[in-house]
């Protein structure tokens, strides 16, 4: 013969059905927290991750930035300075302007401007033209009455 399996009284079972439900919620609410703990911890992360990409942009355009400058200073100290300076020296002649070339003697009150790069130089009376500090060209256009223009 087969025994019936004995079933628990009715107020064990609701205590342990109580008991259950109360472990549940409890469970229930220690996963929520944790899930708000996690949540808050990759906020922070992530915030923290963002901060560091934008430092890392900032630094990275500063360097193309750099490297852009060198280029072009690179450039620049490769290009013949003739291409530039040639239509200011003819632009001085077409108008009758004086012009001075490197080697020659600098006369009385007389200020230098480079035809390559635009300097300005008022150098000694008498003194031996020497070719622009800044770029190098030797070509410059005469400025009587020196700094006062």
């Amino acid at each position: 013969m087969a025994k019936e399996p004995k079933l628990p009284q009715e107020d064990d079972l609701a205590d342990e059905l109580r008991r259950d439900l109360e472990n549940l919620i409890e469970d229930e609410l220690a996963v929520e927290d944790l899930t708000a703990t996690k949540a808050a911890f990759l906020k922070a992360w992530l915030k923290d991750d963002l901060h560091r990409a934008a430092d890392y942009l900032r630094g990275l355009g500063g360097e193309v930035q750099t490297l852009e400058e060198r280029t072009g200073d690179w450039l620049l100290d490769a290009a013949d300075p003739t291409e530039t300076a040639w239509p200011n020296l003819m632009r001085c002649i077409r108008n009758g302007e004086p012009w001075a070339l490197a080697g020659e003697v600098v006369g009385p009150d007389e200020e230098l401007q480079c035809l390559g790069c635009g300097y300005r130089a008022m150098p000694p009376r008498g003194s031996q033209i020497t070719p622009c500090h800044r770029c190098g060209y030797g070509c410059f256009r005469q400025i009587k009455g020196g700094l006062q223009e």
